[in-house]
């Protein structure tokens, strides 16, 4: 079933991303037993592959770590200049050129952009880099690099992972397939073993492969150099793409189980049945002997357990963490060399904490009352009370209306993942309850005041929330001055403990507020609009007389008076908060008059110079000259006139020169220009 196909050992470099997924479905309860089955075979069908065949022809069993790992890395990137004598670029590589990048395209030989498009790695990481190569009519050493700390008579594997780049119209079609020659030297020169790809074939996607060799050390060889070469025909063509270039040793097939299974393991830190692990190996060395190891970083660095030789390894207890595990095998005389070990498949464990445990708890019950038993923690996947003549499993568990009878130990027992379950216990004692009735008050207008009244059977404890406008929020009977609208909660309690509330609503109506508003001033024939305010609640009010004037009963009407006329506003609370009279005069001029002088010397009488304001009519200009025609005053607020100033000086006495235009509402307009005399 299992093969050394590409997609086979692709998935070896994505099993640690696979346990952690279907760990997180298990986690979050999103996986049921049907796919615990199917990913568990898929898991073993993994490690099956990965253990027997993740190196092809290359190794019949196991592989240590590599001695030598070039992934390219991820953004950044940049390759060792002396491990290849091609030269780096930034972009799609010319002849002779190579570049190490995660997305690609629209490359090609003789700039032709057939090239395949270049994404992510042959792991398919869309992040991780690769090295494309551009080997047109360019012989070179595409990678080099030297294995050192070798054991003798020690098998290794030398690999890479390469695909293709072109496409079948690549070069009008015919294009120079690239062709790669792996090669092991010995230190002074001499070939110990070579192989090459063959011809890569073109295709419309990449197709990664796995090359390589597999070889056997000579005595004292403890350094060997490797080297991947290409030395194509002349002509278009030869490019390729190369990833995940690798030297391990290897070694018989090792596999690891935990409690028979090469699962990982998640327990709770109370677990009872201990992580036993159990390792087999294949028949390969004369005198072998196992290490076993542990990882706390997820695999990415492993430390030896002292002592640990046997095939059988009883994991320690701990009461947290997570530890990764393995078996490496190797030649007795090779054993504390790392580059001369087979390791096995790595095993996950995972201690989960024990949920904190409550001190026991005595809950108070009261007789004929509901008992809310505490909340129970959302975190957990079931839970079940017991007590005596009740059972539950809910999450906000009651018992209803209790009575003497329900007096006892209650349990409450929670489950959690990975088999963690917690007890907690309380004793439930049941008393004598109270009971209070509260009195409804009525409203009140602002700044009056009730006094609120509640009643209580068995009760003698008494407490107001909230404490504000009460003249005592500790007796039955506080009287009560609000600002606002206020909810009282009121809580009797007695001699045992026990309790009961009631709630006590006071509406408070606001107290009537009204002004009839300024007196205006209008011209003979124009329109004024009065702008009363009243506020309170249920108010109602009316103007009087209801002479010229659009309506009686708008809080802003229109008046138009033939002239002088005082208009009277009565407005009313209809819930007894207040009544009001107030009276506005409407002036009516036949025209404004414009004073002919002025005496700005601080008396307070006639100290400026300015316009009559007239109702719905806006200033637009009223500028003043000396006379010199100097512009010394200018306003657009018939509210602000001049006070012989300029500058911040006094003005001379004399006879000044003003300009003024207003116009109304409808478009009226008044035009005004004459003298006034300041005086001093």
């Amino acid at each position: 079933m299992c093969d050394a196909s590409n997609d086979a050992i692709k998935t070896e470099a994505r099993l640690p991303i696979l346990m952690r997924y279907f760990r997180l479905r298990y986690l979050t309860n999103k996986i049921h037993s049907t796919e615990i089955m199917k990913y568990a075979f898929l898991l073993t069908y993994i490690v099956c592959c990965f253990t027997n065949k993740a190196a092809a022809q290359l190794c019949s069993g196991s592989l240590g770590d590599p001695i030598l790992n070039m992934t390219f890395g991820a953004q950044g990137f940049q390759m060792p200049r002396n491990m290849t004598t091609f030269e780096p670029t930034g972009d799609c590589p010319n002849k002779g050129q190579y570049i190490v990048s995660s997305f690609l395209f629209g490359c090609g030989s003789n700039n032709d952009h057939s090239w395949i498009k270049m994404i992510g790695d042959h792991t398919r990481d869309l992040n991780g880099n690769y090295m494309l190569v551009n080997a047109e009519s360019t012989p070179g050493t595409v990678y080099t690099d030297t294995a050192k700390n070798l054991c003798d008579n020690s098998n290794y594997v030398f690999s890479a992972w390469i695909s293709n780049a072109m496409q079948g119209f690549t070069c009008g079609g015919n294009p120079v397939l690239a062709n790669l020659l792996f090669t092991v030297k010995a230190l002074d020169g001499t070939v110990l073993a070579s192989s090459t790809t063959g011809d890569i074939p073109v295709a419309d996607d990449r197709i990664w492969k796995q090359y390589g060799l597999a070889f056997t050390t000579p005595p004292n060889t403890p350094e060997v150099i490797v080297s991947i070469t290409t030395n194509p025909r002349f002509g278009c063509g030869s490019g390729f793409v190369i990833d995940d270039i690798s030297f391990r040793s290897c070694g018989p097939l090792v596999s690891v189980t935990l409690d028979g299974t090469t699962d990982g393991g998640n327990v709770c830190a109370d677990y009872t049945n201990p992580f036993i692990l159990q390792g087999t190996y294949s028949t390969y060395y004369n005198d072998p002997v196992v290490q076993w190891q542990s990882s706390s970083d997820t695999g990415r660095t492993w430390q030896d357990i002292p002592g640990q030789t046997s095939t059988t390894y009883a994991i320690p207890r701990r009461m947290t963490g997570v530890i990764n595990y393995r078996m490496a095998v190797a030649e007795r005389a090779n054993i504390n060399s790392l580059n001369c070990r087979t390791v096995s498949n790595s095993i996950y464990t995972e201690i989960h904490p024990v949920p904190l445990h409550k001190a026991p708890v005595n809950l108070l019950g009261c007789f004929d009352k509901d008992l809310y038993l505490p909340a129970a923690d959302p975190t957990a996947l079931e839970v079940l009370w017991k007590g005596p003549n009740y059972s539950s499993s809910e999450f906000n568990a009651v018992v209803p209306r209790v009575s003497y009878a329900d007096t006892g130990l209650y349990t409450l027992k929670q489950n959690f993942y990975f088999g963690c379950v917690s007890f907690d216990s309380f004793f439930v004692k049941i008393y004598p309850s109270t009971t209070i009735t509260a009195m409804p008050p009525h409203p009140v207008c602002e700044g009056m005041s009730q006094q609120l009244s509640v009643t209580a059977v068995g009760g003698n404890s008494f407490q107001w929330y909230p404490s504000t406008g009460l003249s005592n929020d500790a007796i039955p009977n506080p009287i009560a001055t609000p600002k606002d609208s206020t909810q009282y909660k009121v809580v009797v309690t007695n001699s045992y403990g026990c309790k009961d509330s009631a709630f006590v609503n006071i509406d408070v109506y606001r107290n009537l507020v009204m002004s009839a508003g300024p007196d205006k001033v209008v011209l003979g024939g124009d329109t004024a609009t009065l702008t009363a305010s009243v506020k309170g609640t249920a108010v109602t009010y009316s103007w009087t007389p209801n002479s010229f004037i659009s309506d009686v009963n708008s809080i802003k009407p229109k008046v138009f008076p033939p002239e002088s006329l005082e208009y009277t506003l009565s407005a009313k609370s209809t819930v007894g908060c207040g009544s009001s009279v107030d009276k506005v005069l409407v002036k009516v001029y036949n025209d404004f008059n414009i004073p002919s002088a002025f005496t700005p010397n601080g008396d307070g009488k006639n100290d400026r110079f300015q316009v009559l304001p007239l109702d719905n009519y806006k200033l637009i200009r009223f500028n003043i000259f000396n006379r010199f025609g100097q512009l010394v005053f200018s306003s657009t607020d018939s509210h602000i006139g001049w006070d012989g100033r300029y500058n911040s000086l006094d003005q001379p006495t004399g006879v000044y020169i003003y300009q003024l235009e207003m116009v109304s509402a409808q478009n009226k307009r008044i035009v005004r220009q004459g003298t006034v005399t300041l005086l001093r």
